[in-house]
């Protein structure tokens, strides 16, 4: 018979190139971000933040997730908050150390379920229109597809009912749920607990769940959550969700979460290795012979093992999985059992230890193929690509004979290495670096080197006035480039900009097939409002205590900046205001100020009468008291002379008119001028 070379279908962990590490967390919390913190008066915790650093300073806490929950009525105030949290996980992270996540708890119970989903920059769901992610409530067809669209993500279901999730656990395999379901909460919470000294453990179990999704076809693996409410994130319990990553950082993380490398375990720190011809638990292997099940357990607490207990079904068949075998009182398992060609088999570890504790493995997919033939790789990745410094490049595995797994170095970037077939790694600097790729399978690996060019970016730069009073413009000059594009859709290196509010430019500067992008906020303050003035005896006075300039006919008044003014000489006063980030109010309305006969005083009061007031251009004039020549004056509001008459006593033996229909609608002033005295008065034109 011919013998062929198979794939082995999903990427597993580098055996000989590089080791797995055990990294222990929870993914399952809450804050006030949603409905979580309820004990924040005591606590004086509420953020994303607070919640990271407390975990932080758990005790066998390497990663720890804050799960939101996507929906207003749950406690998310708008999309805001989730961009907040995404914040202060990447605040809180610090690789090789500890590994902040930020996500949501997508869905409604009474509506079908929840999921916990990660990897996703944006909110997912229903109430915030076009600020997120739309997705339908209980519309998991709809989430599932969208999870697959976005690399990296995943989905993974929290404490399951039989019904959940449109049945997904008594109907026939979905493969769009299956590619972005990962896993599932085998034990959760308590979810209100308030211990924070690991004492708490949950008794739940949805064993019969994570049995349901194996038989219908699922590749999952099992979790434990704490689903936490109050302020005691990763102490409530010692029960632990356990990643299989070669480093700690959230790019290996999700990606373990991915390749399914992750188990259960009431035990804080037992480092389980469960494997089949080296490739570890979550691997899918489709190869000649009976697999070989072995595992090691170890805790360095030093408690012992009381016994390991194989499982195994078919994929798919609809039937739940049953024993294998049992290993009593033994830390190791070298198991193989007996199967048949073409079957689609998966095995999993239950584990119970002297204390009681309780492990659960993920399964293990074995297809027997006889006629299947696995060969040592052969690495190449291409590296003809321009790479940019400070930009993002994407680095494509070309290797050939089926490798399964990938360990990736790249001198100078960030991150050094990844365990990804198609790495995303970022050059901060310029220069030649050796990238190497050493690709594996369950028979061997190879490894290849190659140098690539990282060019350099331009370095970009904005300089332009931080700070503008409304109204006022500014130019943003960006330097560092041969061309630039702005956010507001300007192509020059000058911007000029008058934004009403505070307001963050962007501007993208290219330079040969190089780019980098700098931001800028102006922020933008305020106009005041318009001053007013009152005369009260002889002098004027500012509505404003302090920022007040005095003028006389549009001319500043030197030194006269307090809120009170006394006038030296008949004319039009004005105020205005500067506060202290620079911005000025309108002129104040004018005022008017008389020497010699006072505007006000009796003789004059109804020295002059003009009407209508208002009027539409017209107005009439008449004097009863007063009979000389008189100059007249008609000023606008702003104080520029608009019209000019000469009026003769004789004309005031009967009404004048006056025709102003030249002016425009507003206020006026008029001023009525002779040897021996001055009378103003307001008029209106409609």
């Amino acid at each position: 018979m011919q013998k062929i070379v198979y794939l082995i279908m999903l990427n597993c962990a580098l055996v000989q190139a590089q080791t797995l590490n055990h990294y222990f967390g929870n993914i399952h919390a809450h804050t006030s971000y949603s409905d979580g913190n309820k004990d924040s008066v005591a606590s004086g915790m509420t953020t994303p933040l607070q919640g990271f650093n407390y975990a932080k300073q758990s005790t066998q806490i390497d990663f720890y997730g804050i799960s939101e929950h996507n929906h207003y009525s749950a406690g998310m105030p708008s999309p805001i908050y989730y961009q907040k949290g995404l914040a202060d996980a990447n605040a809180a992270t610090v690789d090789g150390q500890f590994v902040a996540m930020y996500g949501m708890e997508w869905g409604v119970i009474s509506s079908g379920g929840h999921m916990l989903v990660y990897g996703f920059d944006s909110l997912c769901g229903w109430d915030f229109g076009n600020q997120e992610i739309q997705v339908p409530e209980a519309d998991y067809a709809k989430l599932f597809q969208t999870i697959n669209r976005k690399s990296g993500s995943f989905a993974y279901l929290a404490h399951p009912q039989s019904s959940d999730y449109s049945n997904l656990f008594t109907q026939t395999l979905n493969t769009t749920a299956n590619q972005a379901v990962v896993g599932l909460a085998i034990r959760s919470g308590p979810a209100f607990s308030t211990n924070a000294n690991y004492s708490n453990p949950t008794t739940s179990t949805y064993l019969s769940r994570y049995n349901d999704a194996l038989k219908r076809g699922y590749h999952v693996g099992p979790g434990i959550d704490h689903d936490t409410h109050n302020s005691v994130f990763g102490r409530q319990s010692a029960g632990r969700l356990v990643l299989m990553a070669p480093i700690l950082n959230r790019f290996e993380l999700y990606n373990a979460f991915r390749q399914r490398r992750f188990y259960a375990s009431d035990d804080w720190n037992t480092e389980v290795n469960f494997n089949i011809d080296n490739l570890p638990m979550g691997s899918t292997i489709i190869q000649a012979g009976n697999p070989n099940l072995n595992a090691t357990i170890n805790d360095p607490d030093g408690e012992s093992t009381s016994s390991i207990v194989v499982y195994s079904g078919v994929a798919g068949s609809g039937n739940a999985p049953t024993v294998l075998t049992t290993v009593n009182n033994s830390n190791t398992l070298n198991y193989t059992p007996a199967s048949t060609s073409n079957l689609n088999y998966y095995y999993y570890l239950y584990i119970t230890q002297a204390d009681g504790d309780k492990i659960w493995t993920a399964p293990i997919w074995y297809t027997r193929n006889d006629n299947a033939v696995v060969q040592i790789p052969t690495a190449d990745f291409d590296n003809t690509m321009t790479v940019c410094s400070n930009n993002p490049i994407v680095f494509n595995d070309n290797s050939t004979n089926n490798p399964s797994a990938w360990w990736w170095t790249a001198n100078g970037a960030y991150p050094a290495n990844s365990s990804l077939q198609n790495p995303t790694f970022n050059f901060p600097n310029p220069g030649t670096y050796q990238i190497t790729l050493v690709a594996s399978n369950q028979v061997g690996n190879h490894t290849i080197t190659k140098n690539i060019t990282v060019q350099p970016s331009p370095d970009i730069a904005i300089q332009s006035l931080d700070s503008i009073c409304k109204g006022i413009s500014t130019t943003l000059i960006a330097t560092g480039a041969n061309n630039y594009i702005w956010n507001n859709n300007v192509n020059t290196a000058n911007n000029t900009v008058s934004p009403q509010v505070n307001t963050v430019y962007t501007v993208t500067g290219f330079q040969n097939t190089c780019y980098d992008t700098a931001q800028f906020t102006v922020h933008v303050y305020q106009a005041l409002t318009t001053p007013i003035i009152t005369y009260l005896f002889d002098t004027l006075f500012s509505n404003y205590s302090s920022g007040n300039q005095w003028f006389y006919y549009y001319s500043a008044i030197a030194g006269a900046i307090d809120n009170q003014y006394l006038p030296t000489q008949t004319g039009i006063y004005q105020v205005q205001v500067c506060d202290s980030d620079g911005c000025k109010s309108e002129f104040s309305l004018p005022n008017s100020v008389n020497f010699g006969m006072a505007q006000n005083d009796l003789a004059l009061t109804n020295a002059y009468k003009i009407y209508p007031n208002p009027s539409k251009g017209i107005i009439h004039i008449t004097s009863e008291t007063f009979h000389c020549n008189v100059n007249m004056e008609v000023r606008n509001v702003s104080g520029y002379l608009v019209h000019k008459q000469f009026i003769p006593s004789t004309t005031f033996d009967k009404p004048i008119s006056i025709d102003l229909t030249h002016l425009s609608r507003g206020v006026y002033l008029v001023k009525f001028q002779s040897e021996s005295y001055v009378y103003e008065s307001k008029f209106q034109l409609n």
